[in-house]
């Protein structure tokens, strides 16, 4: 390369070359060497031998500390050789959550990670891919996805299960057998991506404790006179009212105690106070003391299961029980 090429080529990538090079004497007793800079301009000149630094030092080019020298500056040349100075630069690195500015001297993703030693997992995502090239403004994001296994015990609910019994009435329901949750173990796949979790599919499940079914008896048999309808709207003996309140066609009403207990349970169940009125007439006849032989007790006669009915406030919590687990139909209304 002529020595008028050598400047120019000097000055256009940065590279300063010393004065020693003006005189064509004075490359007697030197060697060839070569200057690149990111694998683009080329420097061609004679000097010393000596460690890369060396060469790079006589000669006053100029690099940087984050610069990538090749061969490494503490080698021995003797001449003909190429020295590649590759520049550093910066580029975002979003690794999960966390978001820096780092400076590489290199172009490919893999790379990149590898020089600013960034481990990557076989599952982790990397966006560019690892054999992309990425420009000086872009961003390597790599999103840490990890999947665990984990075990875990959970409730099996209970199932209610009816028994129709033609020898009860319609309007009387026994609980037979009392209900109990049982209990699984589960083996989850789990995937999380950042810490996030973004999939979980059941592996495998092991029962540990059967469920067992609650089993209520209900009653088939109609009372004499129809005097078990008590809310069915489109019943031919529907009850009738008087004064507000609801007399059945036995005659039977909830009383003035009943008639308030109803009005609470309608603001607890959403289910009209006429309806509850209906009820306590054909259940206890408004008898805050009635008793049956079944069990059942109170205005509501309902069953001990249910909760205490030794006053009328009881009895009400008692009955809300009922009908939260049952609805209408644990006093035979459909």
């Amino acid at each position: 390369m002529k020595l008028g090429k050598v400047i120019a080529a000097a000055a256009t990538s940065g590279i300063l070359l010393s004065g020693a090079f003006m005189v064509a004497e004075e490359y007697t007793g030197h060697s060839a060497f070569a200057v690149t800079v990111d694998d683009n301009t080329k420097v061609e000149f004679k000097s010393k031998k000596g460690t890369v630094r060396e060469v790079l030092a006589a000669n006053n080019i100029s690099y940087n500390a984050d610069d990538r020298i090749e061969p490494g500056l503490d080698t021995k040349v003797k001449g003909g050789e190429t020295i590649h100075i590759y520049k550093a630069r910066e580029i975002t690195i979003q690794d999960g959550d966390n978001k820096t500015v780092r400076k590489t001297t290199y172009k490919k993703v893999e790379d990149i990670l590898k020089e600013l030693n960034i481990t990557v997992g076989a599952d982790d995502k990397v966006t560019p891919d690892l054999n992309s090239n990425v420009a000086e403004v872009d961003t390597i994001k790599i999103s840490r996805v990890g999947k665990t296994t984990e075990t875990v015990k959970e409730t099996i609910k209970y199932e209610t299960k009816e028994e129709k019994d033609d020898t009860k009435y319609t309007d009387e329901t026994v609980t037979k057998v009392e209900g109990k949750d049982g209990e699984k173990e589960v083996t989850y796949s789990v995937v999380r991506e950042n810490g996030k979790e973004v999939s979980k599919e059941v592996v495998s499940e092991k029962v540990i404790t059967e469920a067992t079914a609650k089993v209520v008896v209900v009653g088939t048999k109609q009372r004499p006179g129809g005097s078990q309808q008590a809310t069915s709207t489109t019943s031919a003996s529907a009850p009738s009212t008087s004064g507000g309140s609801i007399v059945l066609a036995n005659g039977n009403t909830a009383g003035s105690t009943g008639a308030a207990a109803a009005q609470e349970m309608a603001r607890r169940t959403g289910v009209s106070a006429s309806t509850w009125e209906a009820i306590i007439a054909r259940e206890s006849n408004g008898q805050v003391n009635a008793r049956n032989a079944s069990g059942a007790s109170g205005l509501f006669q309902t069953m001990p299961g249910w909760g205490s009915t030794a006053t009328v406030q009881d009895q009400i919590n008692s009955a809300v029980k009922a009908y939260n687990a049952q609805g209408l139909a644990a006093w035979g209304v459909r």
